[in-house]
């Protein structure tokens, strides 16, 4: 008996110590540094595990040394001034740690009600990778909060993937004097257009783009966005960051902000009503816009500079009023849609009035404003051109003037090429069908927007004996200005031979300005009273 449990006892105690051995076996040694995202190693980096004991203190160096453990556990590297990270232990580790933000965490943790002011400065953000990667700042589920910057304070993401704002379920939210940007900043987004004069058709484009952009790039050909990769609008697949993106959210104002896209798109929402941006700038996004099912969204009085496309809306109603649009720094026409459709046309004026006339024209949109000076001296500037002159009463806002027919033609094919876009001067019917207002007007009103001149038109009675800058006047029912008065404009039409102008001028009674008259003209004739606006489409 005595013999069997010796043997019994030695069958375990072997078994014990192959276990053991085999459990000693699946031990790693784990060692390595700590440092920042610069690689500058840090010290005092407390490693502990979550179910070993072992743990250890980065030295003066950035080294640490816990020994042998298991690797099926996790690591927890904490140092102070940054983010808390979580790690797979594995042998000669190089551990990277991303700074905390002060501004970060005020901004995550604004409280209802309350206002946070920004120092000046710029203040660097990563994504807090222990929440979500995705977005370095989030304004969550919080009402009546404004974030308000101080002189020159500005907000840089480190990370080019990720939303740097993100606001989400949130209502009546104020951000002002705040630059927003990617620290990526000599990354600026390229016009990567290419014209019908490069390439003949879209495979011939997509070949020329993929050798000129790369494999992995967006283009702009035949007035569209595209992606060298066969992505569509608005490109899902290649999960665009976004400078600021407003998720079913509502009554959202931003005064004074700078959203610099870098490649990204600029401002982005989904699901949200009520946002307002005032004062501010949007520049070099791969889109300045991009909403889907957002209602009552404007941009007013701001520059959108230097995105490859200026928007792309999906079930989103969007209204700009009184911006500066520029490409390549260029200065280009803010558009108006005007749907397409049949205005009748009755003349009560006899009695009984005759069988009713009906002026229709296809959808497209308009310059909501002459071409001024500031746009036309951009296309002279382009082309190497020579400025037209401007009879000494001055250029900027005014409409342009002491230009051709033929000059007005060649600044709407450096547009075309300029934005990708077809654009052209307006025939008479959609110039016409414009004035009276769509389909939101009609033929009541004998000027563009009323029956009385002087509210909407700059004519002889008014205007001084010279143009006055653009928009000033009240605008008819589809927001269009000046369509009677200032300056006459170019049509597309002929008459005879002659070119068609519409719409009067600053040195015309009533009588030209009504939008039913033209006068016609000889193709070579310019004149201090006449200019031009433009369409975009077929």
């Amino acid at each position: 008996m005595s013999q069997f449990i010796k043997n019994t006892f030695l069958f375990f105690l072997s078994l014990l110590l192959v276990f053991t051995n085999l459990y000693a076996i699946n031990k790693i040694p784990v060692l390595g540094t700590v440092e920042d995202v610069n690689g500058v190693l840090l010290p005092d980096a407390l490693i502990t595990l979550s179910r070993q004991n072992n743990s250890a203190v980065s030295n003066r160096f950035g080294e640490f040394d816990l020994g042998r453990i298991f690797p099926n556990d996790t690591m927890y590297v904490i140092v102070d001034g940054f983010q808390k990270k979580e790690f797979m232990p594995s042998s000669n580790m190089r551990i990277k740690l991303f700074p905390k933000s002060i501004i970060q965490e005020k901004i995550n943790n604004v409280r209802n009600g309350q206002t946070l002011i920004i120092p000046p400065g710029i203040h660097f953000v990563y994504p807090d990778f222990n929440v979500d990667s995705t977005f370095g700042l989030i304004i969550s589920n919080k009402s009546n909060v404004t974030i308000q910057g101080s002189e020159k304070s500005e907000i840089r993401l480190l990370k080019q993937d990720a939303d740097i704002l993100h606001i989400f379920k949130s209502n009546n939210v104020i951000i002002k004097n705040l630059i927003i940007s990617y620290e990526d900043l000599e990354k600026r987004t390229k016009n990567f257009s290419i014209s019908r004069s490069q390439a003949v058709d879209f495979p011939d484009a997509l070949a020329l783009a993929k050798n000129l952009y790369g494999e992995r790039s967006f283009f702009k050909y035949d007035g569209s966005l595209h992606h060298t990769r066969g992505f569509k609008e608005p490109f899902i697949e290649h999960n665009l960051a976004n400078v600021v993106n407003i998720v079913n959210s509502s009554n959202i104002t931003m005064e004074g902000v700078s959203l610099s896209g870098y490649g990204k798109v600029c401002l982005a929402g989904q699901n949200s009503r009520n946002i307002s941006i005032n004062n501010s700038v949007l520049n070099n996004g791969i889109y300045g816009t991009v909403l889907e099912n957002c209602q009552n969204v404007s941009i007013s009085e701001s520059i959108i500079a230097d995105n490859v496309e200026l928007y792309y809306h999906k079930n989103s109603d969007m209204n700009y009023v009184d911006n500066k649009i520029k490409i390549l720094g260029y200065h280009i026409p803010e558009l108006i849609f005007v749907e397409g459709g049949s205005i009748e046309m009755l003349d009560e004026t006899i009695i009984p009035p005759p069988k009713p006339t009906y002026l229709i024209s296809g959808s497209f949109k308009m310059s909501k404003k002459e071409i001024t000076f500031d746009e036309y001296d951009s296309f002279c500037l382009a082309t190497g051109r020579g400025l037209p002159d401007d009879s000494e009463w001055g250029r900027g806002a005014r409409p342009v003037i002491n230009i051709s027919y033929d000059d007005a033609e060649l600044y709407c094919k450096w547009l075309s090429e300029l934005t990708g876009k077809k654009v052209r001067l307006p025939n008479v019917t959609e110039w016409e069908f414009a004035a009276r207002g769509g389909l939101k007007g009609g033929d009541d009103y004998s000027y563009s927007g009323n029956n009385l001149l002087e509210p909407v038109a700059w004519c002889k009675y008014n205007a001084n004996k010279m143009t006055e800058p653009v928009g000033l006047k009240a605008p008819n029912e589809l927001g269009l200005f000046d369509m009677s008065g200032n300056v006459f404009e170019y049509c597309s039409s002929t008459n005879d031979s002659m070119i068609v102008l519409k719409g009067g001028s600053w040195a015309n009674s009533g009588v030209s300005c009504r939008v039913a008259d033209e006068v016609v003209s000889s193709i070579n004739h310019w004149d201090d009273n006449i200019g031009f606006r433009i369409v975009q489409g077929d």
